[in-house]
């Protein structure tokens, strides 16, 4: 079992996870750190209020993911694949901007 510290809304956290994980966590912490960082401050909020926040904000893109594809009309193979190829590509370079933000603060 690995140990990550990550940090959110300015506080560090210890982190349980699986061995090789580590990096996955990071750089999930780093886009809930953005989500935190993109709310700014709420006056009088306790950190749990804001990390409550956070997880409803992170819970609405879900649903919306979840939505798209349910309305979306299913593409030939390869066309799904490209697009596919695309968003993961697209979050991947997301996330690694977000972290080496983070790592530069």
């Amino acid at each position: 079992m690995a140990r990550v510290d990550i940090s959110l809304g300015g506080r560090h956290y210890p982190i349980a996870c699986d061995d090789g994980q580590e990096d996955r966590v990071r750089r999930i912490a780093a886009y809930i750190d953005d989500k935190i960082t993109t709310m700014g401050s709420l006056a009088g909020a306790t950190d749990t209020h804001v990390l409550v926040m956070a997880s409803l904000m992170l819970g609405d893109e879900l649903f919306d993911a979840h939505s798209r594809l349910k309305s979306t009309p299913a593409e030939s193979g390869a066309a799904e694949e490209e697009s596919v190829a695309a968003s993961i590509s697209h979050l991947a370079n997301r996330l690694e901007t977000i972290a080496a933000r983070l790592e530069q603060a």
